[in-house]
C-alpha cells in the first residue's frame, strides 16, 4: 500500500511540473494568397519583398504520398520552409512536414495525409517560412482528389 501511495505521489508531481501552455510563437508576417488558386497548377503568395509558389503532385489523395514544392522568389536567403496540414474543426493529428532545399531555389516534401474518418476531404496547408530570422505564413485551401 505505501509503494503505491508514493508511485501516485511522484507521477502526480511529474505530471504537474509538466507544462502544459502552448510554446510561445514568434509573430509571423502573413503572404496573401492569389486567387483563383489550384495546387497543382500553382498558388502564389505575396508580401512586399517575398513571395512564394506551391505546387502540389497531380494525384493529391489520402493515404499516397505526393510531392509538395515550394518555389520562394526573395534577395535574402531562406533558411526553413514547413508545411503543417489540418481541418477545421477536426483533430487529424500531427501532420508538420519540413521541406529539403537550398536557400535560393525550390523546397520539396513527400507527404502522406490521412484519411478523416467522416468522410471530408477539406484541408488547409500552412506554410510557414523563415528568411534571414523573418518568419512568414500563409494558408492554402484544397480538397483530396481535386
Amino acid at each position: 500500500m505505501r509503494i503505491r501511495s508514493l508511485t501516485v505521489i511522484c507521477l502526480a508531481g511529474l505530471l504537474l511540473s509538466c507544462d502544459r501552455s502552448p510554446a510561445p510563437e514568434v509573430s509571423a508576417q502573413p503572404l496573401r494568397l492569389s486567387t483563383p488558386c489550384n495546387v497543382q497548377h500553382g498558388c502564389r503568395a505575396a508580401a512586399e519583398s517575398i513571395s512564394a509558389t506551391v505546387v502540389f503532385g497531380r494525384q493529391v489523395r489520402g493515404l499516397q504520398p505526393f510531392p509538395v514544392q515550394v518555389m520562394v522568389d526573395t534577395a535574402y536567403q531562406v533558411e526553413s520552409v514547413s508545411v503543417a496540414f489540418s481541418m477545421q474543426g477536426m483533430d487529424m493529428g500531427q501532420n508538420r512536414y519540413r521541406l529539403n532545399g537550398e536557400p535560393m531555389s525550390a523546397w520539396t516534401a513527400n507527404v502522406t495525409l490521412p484519411i478523416c474518418s467522416s468522410g471530408r476531404s477539406d484541408w488547409l496547408a500552412d506554410f510557414d517560412l523563415l528568411v534571414e530570422g523573418r518568419h512568414y505564413r500563409f494558408q492554402v485551401p484544397f480538397v483530396l482528389g481535386k
